[in-house]
C-alpha cells in the first residue's frame, strides 16, 4: 500500500467518523452537481473536501458512483499527509460545528 493511498483512507475514515458521514472518497474529484445543489452552499479554503456533506446539509442527497484511476504516467504529487493535515482538520471541525447548529425550519405560506 503506497503511502498516498494509505493517507487518503486515514484522511476517509477520519473525516467521516468526525462527520457523522460515510462517503468513501471525498478527495475524489471527479463530481457532477445540479446547479441548486450547490447554489447556497458557502464556499472556503478547502470546502471541495466536504462538498457531499454540504450538500447534504442543503436537504440535498447525495449519490456516489465508482470511477477507476489511471496511474499517474508524468510529474508528481504535491498530496501528502502533512502539507494537508492541519488545514483540512480545522475545516473538518468547522463542518462538524455546523453541522450540530444547524437549524432546520420551513416556512408555510398561510396567507393563501
Amino acid at each position: 500500500m503506497t503511502v498516498l493511498f494509505a493517507s487518503s483512507r486515514i484522511a476517509n475514515w477520519v473525516r467521516n467518523k468526525l462527520s457523522g458521514e460515510n462517503i468513501s472518497d471525498a478527495g475524489c474529484t471527479y463530481r457532477a452537481f445540479k446547479r441548486e445543489c450547490i447554489a447556497n452552499i458557502k464556499m472556503f479554503k478547502g470546502a471541495h473536501r466536504f462538498l457531499p456533506t454540504l450538500i447534504k446539509m442543503e436537504g440535498f442527497t447525495v449519490t456516489e458512483i465508482p470511477v477507476r484511476n489511471n496511474p499517474r504516467f508524468a510529474g508528481q504529487s504535491h498530496y501528502g499527509v502533512w502539507n494537508r493535515l492541519f488545514k483540512s482538520f480545522y475545516d473538518l471541525l468547522a463542518v462538524r460545528w455546523m453541522k450540530t447548529r444547524m437549524i432546520r425550519y420551513k416556512i408555510v405560506d398561510t396567507v393563501n
